[in-house]
């Protein structure tokens, strides 16, 4: 038993021990900084136009500088801490610089010396990109030092490569079509993020019973079939199987229109070709058959055991939006449809690619009524909605309220969400937090549990970038099933910062960062590696985040071509700067 401590000696012990950890934090973040400037200072001398060699000199006296601060610090770090890992990053750009700086000098030795301590690092065999393709590093590729050190990467690779399993032509072998399976399988194992979604799957047991639907596949495309049934027992939309290029569109080929399941009707929503228009279809029609199926059994039947997910919105939004129409380019689809008035008629379309048809627009910017700003934000792939945000930034500035719409925001990178966050507020945004596996084999060896979980995050775990000004009036977040990935993380941000209000429905609850590798024949699969929540550690994935201000929209309002959505948010905004 320890000794007593009397609780007045403990609160100031607590009080002592919290101000040491502050100190100790506020610490490691100068010297890290300091390591920073020193990288960065030689950095603009290594990479400057036509560097002189007094330049190069002095760019190598500051890295040296940092290397030394890298390795003072790394004393202090014991464990795997955010700065362990990013002081060891910094170390590992140091040598890189300082390799680069030794070649422009003609200083093979010292260059190689460079590359050799990094390498020894345990850098990622991916950077053997940067290495065969750095022109500073040209003049070093017929040293026999060097070509040891682009094998050395090439040998790291060689661990977790699989080109052993791949083939150049259309047909696999049974050997491949199981060593396929065996991957997938391996890979969940020891990767996967979120087995505590699916806790009655014996992933063993799936492996077992998969081996022999694997074995009889006669060609590629039934291969496929089965595989892309196995992701969807995960329950995961970040863990996917997908099929070659050569044979996508025997699985995804479908007609330009979109549907959505709405009180629990089948309605068209978008048609991409007014052809099909010409053909007897309309926005607001319900469809009631498939191929002569009844589209829920259709749905039930056809869709959804390919249909990777993590909540049931997602899951009725991937059966009967994005994949209901799915299937081979050369094979139309009937459909029975009904139309306002209860009438019943037979459409076919076909699924092979019109270079002439349109989706909905990614991005809209109007102003409504009331003088209240509309963003719509349709992804997060690329900068264009930031971009938008800027031009029309002026008459944002002036509305009364703004509405930023991600709906139908399917993701891509959060960074272009958090640049669009930084518009309105001058604090640091809030980040959700994660965490990620870490497999340990001795504590397997010692314990029987080998999988720990640790945090990649910023000990701050915020995102500052400093705008000249901030838009203050009201916001509204629009939200639905199908704002999915980057755009939930764009929704915790928004939230966390107290900034607005959330209108519309549930997300789809479902984010991460996928590990992406290949399969034999040319398809690819993805698996989850990473749990986020909030940053004060409310869970949102295999849940969703619930929208303040619930609306679910009708199918008579997509008849009208209402979005009653929008029209709450109006309605909300007004009310607030009413009240002001």
């Amino acid at each position: 038993m320890g000794r007593m401590v009397p609780a007045g000696c403990a609160a100031l012990l607590a009080f002592a021990c919290a101000t040491s950890l502050a100190q100790d934090a506020n610490a490691l973040q100068r010297q890290y900084s300091h390591i920073q400037d020193l990288n960065n200072a030689g950095a603009a001398l290594v990479y400057a136009k036509s560097p002189r060699a007094a330049q190069l000199h002095e760019a190598i006296a500051k890295l040296k500088q940092a290397q030394a601060a890298i390795a003072q610090m790394q004393v202090r770090l014991t464990t795997e801490s955010w700065y362990a890992v990013q002081v060891r990053w910094r170390g590992e750009d140091n040598l890189r610089m300082r390799a680069d700086a030794y070649a422009q000098l003609g200083d093979k030795r010292a260059a190689l010396d460079c590359l050799r301590a990094w390498v020894a690092t345990g850098v990622s065999p991916n950077e053997k990109h940067w290495l065969v393709t750095d022109k500073k590093l040209l003049g070093l590729h017929d040293d026999p030092r060097f070509k040891l050190l682009v094998t050395r990467l090439d040998d790291r690779a060689s661990r977790w490569n699989t080109d052993a399993f791949m083939t150049s032509s259309g047909h696999l072998s049974e050997a491949q079509r199981i060593a396929g399976l065996s991957l997938f399988w391996s890979e969940v194992r020891y990767n996967f993020a979120h087995f505590d979604h699916v806790p009655d799957l014996d992933w063993n047991q799936t492996y077992l019973d998969f081996l022999p639907k694997v074995i009889a596949a006669k060609n590629l495309h039934d291969y496929y079939d089965v595989l892309m049934r196995l992701a969807p027992l995960l329950h995961d939309a970040h863990t996917n199987i997908y099929p070659p290029d050569s044979i996508a569109n025997e699985f995804y080929a479908s007609p330009p229109i979109v549907t959505a399941l709405i009180q629990n009707r089948v309605i068209v929503t978008w048609i991409g070709d007014p052809r099909i228009v010409q053909k007897g279809l309309q926005v607001g029609d319900e469809i009631v058959s498939i191929d002569g199926e009844e589209v829920h059994r259709y749905a039930k039947e056809h869709v959804e055991p390919y249909a990777s997910s993590s909540t049931p919105q997602d899951l009725a939004v991937r059966m009967y939006t994005y994949q209901l129409l799915g299937g081979d380019h050369a094979t139309p689809v009937r459909l029975e449809v009904k139309d306002a008035a209860g009438k019943l008629r037979s459409v076919t379309l076909s699924r092979e690619p019109d270079p002439d048809a349109k989706g909905p627009p990614a991005f809209t910017f109007r102003m409504l009524p009331g003088d209240i700003a509309y963003l719509k934000l349709g992804e997060f792939e690329d900068g264009r909605g930031a971009e938008l945000f800027k031009r029309d930034l002026p008459q944002i500035m002036k509305a009364k309220g703004l509405i930023l719409d991600v709906r139908d925001n399917g993701g891509g990178s959060t960074n272009y969400g958090l640049d669009i966050l930084s518009w309105l507020g001058d604090k640091p945004i809030p980040l959700p937090t994660t965490r990620s596996l870490e497999y340990v084999s001795v504590y397997r060896a010692w314990l029987g549990a080998a999988s720990v979980w640790t945090s990649p995050d910023d000990p701050d775990n915020t995102y500052s970038h400093s705008q000249k000004r901030h838009y203050t009036g009201p916001v509204a977040v629009l939200i639905g099933p199908r704002t999915f990935s980057a755009a939930e993380d764009f929704v915790v941000s928004f939230e966390t910062m107290h900034r607005g209000i959330l209108v519309g429905r549930t997300t789809a609850g479902s984010t991460g960062q996928p590990l992406v590798f290949k399969l034999p024949g040319g398809g690819t699969a993805r698996i989850c590696t990473l749990d986020e929540a909030f940053p004060d550690g409310r869970k949102f994935v295999g849940i969703g985040i619930p929208a303040q201000i619930k609306v679910d929209p009708t199918v008579a309002d997509v008849r009208a071509g209402r979005d009653p959505t929008i029209a709450a948010a109006v309605k909300v905004l007004e009310a607030k700067f009413a009240n002001e």
